[in-house]
């Protein structure tokens, strides 16, 4: 039968069949060259040409096997989730893949009009309108490659994740200390190795929880290289300072704040390990959520890394104020912490808590004679301190009830 006499699409399919057939190399060349010429990413990458002209070929066959409506014989089957599991690899991004995948579509679709022009068919409206048959076949074609490009990025993101993870538990555990943990662990973790490292803990955040991606995003507008790390029971941020102040990184980090966390600042990646340690000591200080510097809490975090030796301390020294009678010990308990917060006028805490000085005066006097220690004694000044620390820290309520008050300022 007359090629123009047959049903539009079989007439497509023999067209199809023909050029898979007979010019098949010289579509793949044709391709190859209109790409490298078209698409930059491919004119600079390291795609050779033979690379090139081997996934063309694969990729165009499988077009015009489906537009033919042949069997796909397995040797091509996979050869447009290949060209894109491939091109991920090599880290080619997917707009050029795409273009590639179009320049397909068109070269093919001259062929096809061409070889239907040899045979008196192009100028049949009805054989142009089921070229559909071929724009199908390429689109199965890229739908195939998009799914593989996006599964193997998705993979390799999770390798590199875990890549990264790796180097980071083995800069804080056994290698801590090796200078070659820490060489690993900025090259993985795209860290300098030197200057100041911000190092914060927030503790119980819910795995990829949107108040890190928040973080994250506020930190990357800073321009400041930085890693989050999850662990079963916390997230650990680092975050290069470089030139920017401690406060302008902190205020990044402020969706945090829902939860416990602890800060230190600590010199290079080497210094990660004890960062860490000193900024869970932090939040076991804590009374309340909020981001707090060990800088800003060194008494309270002192007196709380130890809780049996805090409250050892506090139940030595405060015995006999915590055995005043309720109201006394509750006013008491108030103008010695407010006294210890202030800078030592005994006005400014009559200010504070809103009593006469007298008043004041009384009251630290009655702590000096039921503690036997000297308020005006560096010394016992400082153990005072210590003790008063751990009572109004998480575990002191055990021992005085509904007191402390939060202390001003604190989260």
């Amino acid at each position: 039968m007359p090629a123009s006499e047959l049903d539009p699409q079989e007439a497509i399919r023999l067209v199809a069949g023909r050029v898979l057939d007979t010019r098949l190399d010289e579509l793949v060349h044709r391709a190859v060259d209109r790409l490298r010429a078209d698409e930059p990413e491919y004119a600079t990458s390291e795609v050779s040409r033979a690379d090139l002209i081997n996934m063309m070929r694969r990729t165009l066959a499988l077009a015009l096997t489906r537009a033919a409506g042949r069997p796909i014989p397995p040797a091509i089957a996979d050869a447009a989730a290949e060209a894109g599991r491939v091109r991920a690899r090599q880290r080619l991004p997917l707009p050029a893949l795409l273009h590639a995948f179009r320049i397909d579509l068109r070269i093919l679709w001259e062929a096809i009009i061409d070889e239907g022009r040899s045979r008196g068919l192009a100028a049949n409206e009805s054989f142009v309108e089921s070229s559909v048959l071929l724009w199908e076949a390429v689109e199965n074609n890229t739908a195939e490659m998009v799914d593989a490009y996006r599964s193997t990025e998705h993979d390799m993101a999770l390798h590199l994740d875990e890549l990264r993870h790796a180097a980071f538990e083995h800069l804080i555990g056994p290698g801590e200390g090796d200078p070659a943990a820490v060489r690993e662990a900025s090259r993985r973790l795209d860290l300098p190795a030197d200057g100041q490292v911000l190092v914060v803990v927030a503790e119980d955040v819910p795995h990829r929880h949107e108040a890190s991606r928040i973080a994250a995003t506020r930190l990357r507008s800073l321009a400041l290289p930085h890693y989050q790390a999850w662990r079963p029971d916390e997230l650990c941020v680092l975050a290069a300072l470089g030139d920017r102040g401690t406060a302008d990184v902190l205020a990044a980090l402020r969706s945090l704040d829902d939860w416990r966390c602890g800060g230190f600042v600590a010199d290079g990646l080497a210094g990660v390990p004890q960062g860490i340690r000193l900024a869970r000591a932090v939040i076991r200080a804590a009374t309340g959520p909020g981001l707090r510097l060990l800088d800003s809490c060194w008494l309270a975090t002192m007196a709380n890394a130890d809780d049996e030796l805090g409250a050892a301390l506090a139940r030595k020294l405060l015995a006999g104020l915590l055995a005043l009678p309720e109201h006394e010990r509750a006013v008491t308990l108030e103008t010695l912490a407010t006294y210890l917060d202030s800078d030592g006028s005994v006005l400014e805490v009559a200010s504070k808590i809103y009593r006469h000085r007298n008043t004041v005066r009384n009251r630290l006097q009655a702590v000096e004679r039921v503690t036997g220690l000297r308020l005006s004694r560096p010394r016992d000044l400082a153990t005072l301190t210590l003790a008063m620390e751990w009572l109004r820290g998480p575990s002191g309520g055990e021992l005085t009830g509904e007191w402390p008050a939060p202390r001003p300022g604190s989260p």
